[in-house]
């Protein structure tokens, strides 16, 4: 007889299946025939003439007006942070001499505190 619960949970066996969610066959056959035929697919016309006019970016995609102004200012600023770190400028010579010097003052402090208390201990 069994009452209705288990000491150990034994898990049901899963299995993954995967659906995509907005898959049209239909559509999927017309575009390949259209690419077949090389025919371009309704809907697609201004695309179309936006590539032939040149008015596509680099990846391909239609200019909208404004796409390229969100963000700019955080990547205008990355930029420029960046190439001031890569280059020699002034700034980071004289930040790399302060860091060399802090380093030089720490290493001299620390042998002179490792000195007075090695007298220390002693007398």
């Amino acid at each position: 007889m069994a009452f209705g619960f288990k000491f150990w949970h034994i898990p049901e066996h899963r299995v993954y299946h995967y659906e995509p969610r907005y898959y049209d066959e239909r559509k999927e056959k017309l575009e390949e025939l259209y690419k077949k035929y090389g025919k371009i697919m309704p809907g697609e016309e201004i695309d179309a003439l936006a590539k032939q006019q040149g008015l596509t970016d680099e990846t391909g995609k239609r200019y909208i007006p404004g796409m390229h102004i969100r963000g700019s200012f955080r990547r205008t600023y990355e930029e420029k942070r960046l190439s001031q770190e890569k280059e020699n400028t002034p700034m980071s010579i004289v930040k790399k001499l302060i860091l060399v010097l802090t380093i030089a003052a720490i290493a001299f402090a620390a042998y002179y505190l490792s000195k007075g208390f090695i007298l220390m201990l002693v007398s």
